[in-house]
């Protein structure tokens, strides 16, 4: 554990569970809890919660073990993400579309490391079963307790509200035709569109939506034909990253 995830979770206690702050050079960000969001960790990235209890174990920390669970996402997931896309995403972008956002805490985070308002689009389905999972590789398809149910939408509109992030937008995927006006800089999808479901599904709105020199970032399966799918929608597409289970690409210029 390094100093700055100690910071985070003391800066939690500290707050009575309120928020917790992360350090980004000279900036420091505030992200409010709410419980719906903590309990999404929880039951949907399920495999983070061996060493959720590890840390609470370590620390000896009176922190409860969602918002231990939700911080230690943050740093799994969110903090190397940024790392990861720092030198990708232009400062001056004014308008993104995040295609299943889940929680939406890149988007926060990113929406308080810029020094101007950008607007967000934060696309995400009313119900988690709802998701046209892929099924060529279901070993790694979620598998959720019977009793638990999760509905992203609610979710992410009620921590956006405490966050006083008024200038995100959440769109439940089922609307999204109602948003083909709408022009981007930046589109962006972890772990979902290519990956969780079919490129297919979104293709025609990336289309329609994406500025002329806008660009899309997205992380693709390598067990079905996803990759040649993003490369066929792009003049220029660039490998920036990989995992285990599939490859993140930068594409712009649309065919």
């Amino acid at each position: 554990m390094n100093k700055e995830f100690i910071h985070s979770i003391s800066s939690a206690v500290a707050s009575k569970e309120a928020f917790f702050t992360v350090n980004f050079g000279p900036k420091q960000i505030k992200i409010f809890f709410t419980e719906e969001a903590c309990d999404w960790v929880w039951n949907y990235k399920y495999l983070q919660r061996p060493q959720a209890l590890q840390i609470k174990s370590q620390l000896n920390s009176p922190l409860k073990i969602n918002r231990i669970g939700l911080i230690n996402y943050f740093y799994n997931f969110i903090m190397t993400d940024i790392s990861i896309l720092n030198s990708y995403i232009s400062p001056t972008i004014k308008s993104v579309l995040d295609i299943g956002a889940g929680i939406g805490l890149f988007d926060l985070f990113l929406n308080q490391i810029l020094d101007h308002e950008a607007l967000f689009d934060l696309v995400e389905v009313d119900k988690l079963e709802e998701i046209e999972h892929v099924t060529n590789n279901p070993e790694h398809t979620k598998k959720l307790d019977h009793n638990v149910q999760i509905k992203p939408v609610a979710v992410l509109k009620k921590l956006m509200i405490t966050n006083n992030a008024h200038n995100i937008n959440i769109i439940d995927s089922k609307s999204i035709n109602q948003h083909l006006q709408k022009r981007y800089d930046l589109i962006l999808s972890f772990r979902s569109w290519g990956y969780l479901y079919d490129l297919d599904l979104y293709q025609r709105f990336v289309r329609k939506t994406l500025k002329p020199d806008g660009i899309v970032i997205t992380d693709l399966s390598i067990y079905d034909d996803s990759i040649e799918k993003f490369s066929s929608l792009f003049n220029d597409v660039v490998l920036i990253d990989e995992a285990p289970n599939n490859k993140r690409f930068l594409g712009k210029n649309l065919k």
